[in-house]
């Protein structure tokens, strides 16, 4: 820690919310609930949802907006730090910024994550959603492996860093492939699995510039470097890879939302047994 840095101890949570949810829902469904037994279940969560500051003191200020921008990839590394110390998952709720002037002091909720899923199987509602949900659930139920990757996608969704979110997501393709992934290098067996050839899976134009990308080599390669230590120079990159490279570095998070759009597929053909990586043909 620096002299810039620091945690302070805040006032826990606590269950008074919770609690209040959980009697009102309780009503609803016909039982009954005490006033007296609400106040109890409050008081025995006093400590509960412990919290906790990270306060990063700035170098200089340039408004509220910057003021966060420039901290965040040191917040992310000290949220990190406090999730190792307490052993448990540690999740912002808002931030509050100091300016230099009493009168300029700014604080905002984090909204919760609220993407909505663009592609999970035909019609995405009603029934054919509920089909979906319990073809997955079965699926998990008899496949450790597939359960596994849900398990793994869960942690690639709570990612904060968009980089470490591209090389998980990765990582439940592998997973994916583990049956064709013999004698042939990952990014070539998650190519199989997803049906891609080598070569450009996407276009996309931002800020000016049209980037014809290949997902999987550069998430593979991000992969590489922070899982296994293998050397990323992008100056290095050939031609053929440069907006690939180019486009993690200036706009990372398109290729997360990339991989995330077919790891939702690749699950639901897995919980269909439609998956590549499933077929005998593909796993011989």
């Amino acid at each position: 820690m620096s002299d810039s840095e620091a945690f302070a101890p805040l006032q826990p949570l606590g269950f008074e919310t919770p609690a209040k949810w959980l009697a009102m829902y309780a009503k609803e469904c016909g039982a009954g609930v005490e006033a007296a037994g609400v106040q109890q279940l409050i008081g025995q969560g006093n400590d509960a949802n412990p919290c906790i500051a990270i306060v990063i003191a700035l170098d200089e200020w340039k408004g509220p907006e910057a003021a966060e921008a420039s901290v965040q990839d040191r917040l992310e590394r000290l949220r990190a730090l406090v999730s190792w110390a307490t052993g448990n998952h540690v999740e912002p709720f808002g931030y509050v910024t100091l300016g230099p002037e009493k009168s300029e002091s700014y604080f905002r909720l984090l909204p919760p994550n609220n993407r909505k899923r663009t592609r999970l199987g035909f019609g995405n509602t009603d029934e054919d959603f509920l089909r979906s949900i319990t073809s997955i659930l079965k699926c998990a139920d008899c496949d450790e492996h597939f359960s596994f990757v849900l398990s793994m996608v869960h942690d690639a969704n709570h990612e904060k860093n968009v980089r470490f979110q591209i090389a998980r997501y990765f990582s439940c393709l592998e997973a994916l492939a583990y049956k064709i992934k013999k004698g042939q290098g990952a990014r070539d067996a998650v190519r199989q699995l997803l049906g891609l050839e080598k070569g450009r899976t996407g276009q996309v134009s931002l800020g000016g510039r049209k980037y014809d990308y290949d997902v999987v080599l550069g998430a593979g390669i991000l992969r590489d470097f922070l899982f296994h230590g293998v050397p990323l120079d992008f100056s290095k990159a050939k031609p053929e890879e440069k907006d690939t490279f180019d486009l993690i570095s200036a706009h990372p998070e398109t290729v997360a939302s990339d991989l995330r759009s077919r790891v939702e597929i690749e699950i639901m053909r897995w919980s269909n047994g439609a998956s590549n990586g499933q077929t005998e043909e593909n796993a011989s």
